[in-house]
């Protein structure tokens, strides 16, 4: 099985391709507010050094936020077009998540505006809902998840960043979440639209 991963919706430009259970290559590099150019071209790229034609892809994997709104939709829309091409299986995870992965995290993502999404993992699952919140709030959510360690975009809330290995995470969060059933449903999940809601009600 040929699995190709994308992850557009925030700093990085990912693309791994996987197959069977190997990961073949890993692409991943800065990419804020460039991903929309840069991830074409580098997608075929990988893809014409492996001999592998984009039909030939058996599930692709992408991340659906919370992040960049334009940067989420690069990967949503490629996910979109090929489902529409080719029989290809589309399954999207968080992006928060895609940082924790498996480990016993709390993931934070940079929001803009003195704000953060956060969100506390272990074992692969949310342990609450995800948020959005104020950066000067952060040291108060952790009182929670004093033993957890912090992964993401952690300078942002005052911590020593922490590599994680974002393909290998995104690949087996996948394993245990299922094909989406209607594609053309999928929307960027935008935290911020849930806050809009709030201050509206």
């Amino acid at each position: 099985m040929l699995r190709l991963i994308m992850d557009t919706s925030n700093h990085y430009l990912l693309i791994a391709l996987y197959k069977n259970e190997q990961c073949l290559e890993v692409i991943q590099e800065m990419g804020v507010k460039r991903q929309s150019e840069n991830a074409i071209p580098a997608l075929s790229a990988l893809l014409q050094k492996y001999n592998i034609e984009l039909l030939d892809i058996h599930e692709m994997i992408i991340t659906l936020g919370p992040g960049s709104y334009t940067g989420v939709r690069v990967a949503m829309t490629i996910a979109k077009t090929l489902s529409v091409i080719s029989p290809i299986k589309i399954k999207a995870v968080s992006s928060l998540a895609s940082y924790a992965g498996l480990d016993k995290c709390v993931s934070v993502i940079d929001a803009r505006s003195q704000k953060v999404f956060v969100c506390a993992y272990e074992n692969g699952k949310p342990l609450i809902n995800e948020q959005l919140i104020l950066i000067k709030d952060f040291e108060d959510f952790m009182r929670d998840y004093k033993d957890f360690k912090v992964v993401g975009q952690c300078e942002i809330v005052g911590y020593h960043n922490i590599e994680v290995d974002l393909a290998n995470n995104i690949y087996h969060l996948a394993l245990n979440s299922d094909s989406l059933k209607n594609v053309d449903a999928l929307v960027p999940r935008y935290l911020k639209d849930v806050e809009a809601k709030k201050i509206c009600l």
